[in-house]
């Protein structure tokens, strides 16, 4: 877990900033922060991780500006996105860190979470309800001294027994398109699919495929990379979800 956090995420000449740099500053302000996301699983699971993710309960802009303050030299902003809450900071070579603010499934509009603006809460219970698995929703708490939480209370359990158990809000899955392919990403690296799962790929398969559209290739690219054995299980088990021909029809766009 130290070697986690003592990741840098930023270095030149003049500088070398850790995530635990920035962990102990967003802190020092009054805010809650946590690590969330694949970090606090693989930790559990005894796994070395580089990818660490930072929640906190204040907006974007207010986090942009405490770096901006502690590092008026540099502004090493790699991505933002306002509107979802997400920034990614820190140089090239390491990629940086992302930070997003907690959301709650209540403040998405229009139907569809792409055109949602959401704004920073405070409740890990509600956030945890925004994200796809109980093994994907734990958060350790580093203003309060590093304690994790699991506030659905089935993350540690799912973990030990390698369970893909979906507690995504249902408003989620009718405006958003993902969750299929995160359930078939993770049965492609051994998880085994509860009931819930399985019946969200029965149920919405057609609709996150239709939704999604060409853009499914950026998301295979990205997680499968040169990952060529799980990439082509990937497909093959997405072919099985299709039932509807628009589908199959997208799904041949992407793979061609």
């Amino acid at each position: 877990m130290l070697s986690s956090l003592e990741q840098v995420i930023y270095r030149d000449t003049a500088h070398e900033v850790r995530i635990q740099d920035v962990v102990g500053l967003l802190a020092a302000a009054g805010m809650q922060v946590y690590i969330v996301g694949g970090a606090p699983r693989d930790w559990l699971m005894g796994v070395p991780t580089q990818d660490v993710d930072i929640a906190v309960d204040r907006s974007m802009e207010e986090v942009h500006q405490l770096l901006r303050h502690a590092y008026p030299d540099i502004d090493p902003v790699r991505s933002r996105l306002d509107r979802f809450g997400m920034m990614c900071w820190g140089d090239d070579a390491s990629g940086g860190v992302d930070f997003s603010f907690l959301r709650s499934p209540g403040d998405i509009q229009n139907d569809d979470m792409r055109t949602t603006s959401f704004i920073p809460r405070g409740d890990v219970r509600d956030d945890a309800l925004m994200r796809d698995f109980s093994v994907n929703a734990f958060y350790f708490a580093c203003h309060e001294g590093g304690v994790l939480l699991d506030p659905l209370g089935c993350g540690l359990e799912d973990v030990q027994g390698r369970i893909l158990r979906l507690i995504t809000h249902p408003r989620v899955l009718e405006t958003s398109y993902r969750i299929t392919f995160r359930i078939l990403q993770f049965i492609c690296r051994g998880y085994t699919p509860a009931a819930n799962a399985l019946e969200h790929l029965e149920r919405y398969a057609d609709h996150d495929i239709q939704g999604t559209g060409a853009r499914l290739l950026g998301f295979v690219n990205s997680h499968f990379g040169s990952q060529h054995g799980q990439r082509e299980e990937f497909k093959q088990r997405l072919y099985a979800c299709a039932r509807q021909e628009a589908s199959r029809k997208v799904l041949d766009g992407v793979f061609r």
